[in-house]
């Protein structure tokens, strides 16, 4: 069953998402360019003390990375449950 408002919702979801993974990886990347590496470098480097982060920051670049895949894949069910939703509609005003 289609409805209007499920499409709505399902289109505000996609909406966030987007959001959330583009904000995800522009944080990303700062951090990347602003240390000139990336999260396990600087893991390794912290480590070796070859690298001043707070604990705090490296502890939000662990957060972002470990998220990044999963709002990625949320990102792309949205994707495609309204994209079926879409042909489903389709085909019922067509029939």
């Amino acid at each position: 069953m289609h409805t209007d408002e499920y499409e709505i919702s399902l289109g505000r979801e996609l909406n966030h998402h987007q959001h959330v993974v583009r904000k995800i990886r522009t944080d990303l990347e700062k951090r990347r360019l602003r240390y000139q590496m990336d999260y396990r470098e600087a893991v390794k480097a912290a480590a070796e003390r070859h690298l001043t982060i707070s604990s705090k920051e490296l502890a939000a670049w662990q957060e972002d990375v470990e998220a990044l895949p999963q709002w990625e894949q949320r990102l792309e069910e949205y994707r495609q449950t309204l994209s079926m939703m879409r042909i489903s509609a389709s085909r019922f005003e067509v029939d």
